[in-house]
């Protein structure tokens, strides 16, 4: 019989098994697998065989009546369950119900079972098909280098979810990373795991003096000394270090084999570790760093946590700058080079030319004022050279950082560039003093900066304090500029505040997003005035204006709609007065999208379509103005889709499907056009996504499976002809993931 501490789990996954003559996945007959001494049943599970056998306990396949499953059955040897085993298998199964993470084995259930020797306790716990050790796994499957570590980052992020529960591992390596056979890992074997928050006593229990607990070669330096105090969750991180140097080397840091333990230990503790470029020059370089820090002696020098180490196993794998690093300037631009060799090589040297220069501009500047026989033409050639230099800054600030964000570049190129800005604007005013330029490239780095920490774009931080801090002190640099009569920074400000309330709505602050609007709308205006043909300032008028819609609709529809209905009118006056111009047209098609959405909200299904038609058509016209223009391409896209979706929600199911798929072929041919512009390779990976959870919906998943074969076959050209681009490479895998998908649920189908 059995006492169950814990539930079993009704949502767990189960197997379907046949009862055919096969044996594959069918139940053995009674005693088939039964050896002498090995129960065949224990509790409500049949035992089908022993998959291993350890110090303290014994691991069986067993199966599950209900619900009918594979479980993975560990119980205490008989004979040694004493107190301190019984203690520390019983923390072990509270350690694993804490644990929800699809690659940490899941446990199901745990109780006690009662046997000829009395009763001993088990747990019944995810059963992983075709299990290897990780090691194994990757190199019986040769693996790239590049799968290794996503294979490892996967673990990271299982680590990283333990150590958040509370709970430190104390005993990872291969044999406990097992790789099931869809390629996807598992960490097992919690049962010398500590909580940080666990009972003292029980601690105690786990890690008397002089005891080692865990495997030596991936033991830290601190689990070396038997100190429970001292270990912490970075030593699951150096255990996550020689992991990873044995998963790419296949080696071990170091040979401890024939070694006496206090000679074993002695090399953990001192010696430093093999580096991997002695054993292949392809781990040479930043991988070599990444594997070092994490196997730090010094806890305080080790990456701190799993998710570090996983953030620089990602930005090596983008070219990106590693944490474990110094990020130099030489540095970051020999990787961003290496990321994107041509495309960026114009802006790469305008970053050059921008340091060089200000150095010569303050050196410059301080000799004119110490050669006073010479002062007036030195100060002549320092103006000539300052004027030269605040040209490049304003680039620097606008063309350059404008061109990597399009290319995606990690947020730590980002950052680089900001501070840099600052830095050298500090330099240049204590030599020139507080000129307006530098204000106002101040002011603009400050806006920047707001984007880099909670902008509207993917890649941004999610700081909205620090994005808040940044943006204020835009305003209050704008506003002294504006006291001083320079009405022209009434644009920079009105940008800020239509940022904030984007940035409010964002948080769900309707109120204040709709003063930030407000603000926004009033400052463009005085702007305005004095330039009524400015371009940039009514691109900014119309997004203001539909932001201001976007935002109403969450606290008052009837006042969002009056207010829409003002715009429509408005835009299309100014679309039919400039037939050529392209941002009025695009404005015009943009605010009928609204329009068309708040007729879906009110349930006006006729005019919500009839509208989105004519956004549609707006939208073709433009694409044939300026084929060139990439966000022409794209909006187009998104307006097929709003369209379809429309029209299948109106019964006409084939007619909006076909729309739909018109739209994701046209963002298909946009990032196969501009393959380092993130922009196109987003909305491909978000378009398709959408279209997937339509076909699912109306049960065409077999339609949905052509299709994306189809993006798969045309964008793998893209992949090849770009080696170095992992984001289109990363889209790729991602689009075969719904390949996959499709083609699974496909065959259930059937």
């Amino acid at each position: 019989m059995t006492k169950s501490d814990f539930p079993t789990d009704p949502n767990a996954e189960t197997i379907g098994l046949p009862s055919d003559d096969s044996g594959k996945g069918s139940v053995p007959e009674p005693g088939k697998f039964v050896t002498s001494g090995m129960p065949t049943e224990i509790g409500r599970y049949k035992i089908l065989g022993i998959i291993a056998s350890g110090g303290m306990g014994v691991v069986y396949e067993a199966m599950q009546e209900a619900p009918r499953r594979r479980v993975a059955l560990k119980i205490i040897k008989a004979g040694s369950a004493s107190e301190m085993a019984l203690h520390r298998f019983q923390f072990e199964a509270q350690t694993l119900a804490k644990l929800s993470h699809p690659n940490i084995a899941q446990i199901f259930e745990a109780g006690m079972w009662e046997s000829e020797n009395g009763e001993v306790p088990f747990f019944a716990m995810e059963y992983i098909p075709g299990a290897q050790g990780i090691v194994e796994y990757a190199q019986k499957r040769d693996l790239s280098i590049r799968d290794r570590l996503e294979l490892f980052g996967k673990i990271c992020d299982a680590v990283h979810h333990g150590h958040q529960k509370g709970i430190i591992h104390r005993d990872l390596k291969p044999e406990n990373i097992l790789v099931d056979n869809q390629g996807e890992p598992k960490i097992i074997d919690f049962g010398v795991a500590r909580a940080t928050d666990a009972d003292l006593a029980v601690t105690t229990m786990q890690t008397t003096m002089g005891q080692l607990i865990g495997t030596l070669q991936y033991m830290s330096p601190e689990q070396c000394d038997a100190d429970p105090d001292r270990i912490d969750t970075r030593s699951d991180v150096y255990a996550l270090g020689v992991i990873l140097f044995q998963i790419l080397s296949g080696k071990l840091p170091y040979d401890l084999r024939r070694q006496a333990i206090h000679e074993a230990v002695r090399i953990i503790k001192e010696q430093r570790p093999d580096s991997l470029g002695t054993i292949s020059t392809t781990l040479k370089g930043d991988i070599d760093t990444i594997a070092l820090k994490a196997m730090e002696k010094d806890r305080e020098r080790r990456y701190q946590s799993a998710a570090e180490l996983a953030r620089d196993i990602h930005h090596f794998l983008n070219n990106e700058p590693i944490i474990a690093r110094p990020l130099s300037i030489g540095y970051q631009v020999k990787l961003f080079t290496k990321k994107y060799k041509r495309t960026c090589a114009a802006v790469l040297l305008l970053f050059v030319s921008i340091v060089l220069g200000i150095i010569g501009t303050t050196s410059g500047w301080i000799e004119a004022n110490r050669q006073t026989e010479l002062a007036l033409e030195q100060r002549n050639i320092a103006e000539e050279r300052y004027n030269e230099i605040i040209d490049f800054a304003s680039e620097y600030t606008g063309g350059f950082y404008a061109g990597i964000v399009k290319l995606n570049a990690g947020l730590e190129v980002r950052k680089l560039v900001l501070d840099s800005t600052l830095r050298h604007l500090d330099k240049l005013a204590k030599s020139a003093g507080q000129t307006e330029q530098i204000r106002s490239l101040r002011g603009n780095t400050h806006r920047f900066y707001g984007s880099y920490f909670a902008g509207n774009s993917a890649a941004n931080l999610g700081d909205v304090n620090n994005a808040i801090l940044h943006y204020d002190k835009a305003i209050s640099i704008y506003n002294e500029l504006i006291d001083e009569g320079l009405s022209k920074y009434n644009y920079s400000i009105s940008v800020v505040f239509y940022r904030l309330g984007e940035l409010s709505r964002t948080a769900q602050d309707y109120p204040k997003s709709i003063s930030h609007l407000e603000k926004a709308s009033e400052k463009l205006s005085l702007y305005l005035d004095e330039s009524p043909e400015d371009d940039k300032a009514l691109r900014l008028d119309s997004l203001i204006d539909m932001s201001m819609v976007d935002t109403l609709v969450k606290v008052d529809i009837n006042k969002a709609s009056e207010v829409l209905q003002g715009l429509v009118e408005e835009r299309r006056s100014r679309a039919e007065k400039s037939p050529s111009d392209f941002v009025a047209k695009r404005d015009y098609a943009n605010i009928l999208q609204r329009e068309a959405n708040m007729a879906l909200k009110k349930g006006d299904m006729v005019v919500a379509i009839s509208t989105f038609k004519r956004a549609r058509d707006i939208y073709s016209l433009l694409v044939k103005l300026q084929p060139e223009n990439g966000q022409a391409p794209r909006d187009l896209a998104w307006s097929e889709y709003f369209l379809g979706k429309s029209m299948i929600e109106n019964g006409s199911s084939e007619q909006g499907l076909n729309r739909v798929e018109a739209g994701l072929y046209l963002v298909r041919d946009c990032c196969i056009a501009s393959p380092n512009d993130a922009r196109p390779r987003q909305n491909v990976l978000l378009y398709t996504n959408l279209y997937f959870e339509l076909c699912s919906e109306m049960e065409q998943l077999e339609r949905a499976e052509g299709v994306i074969r189809n993006l798969l076959a045309s964008i793998q050209p893209v992949v090849e002809q770009n080696p170095n681009n992992y984001a289109i490479e990363e889209l790729f895998s991602n689009l075969e993931i719904y390949l996959d998908t499709a083609e699974k649920n496909t065959a259930l189908a059937e």
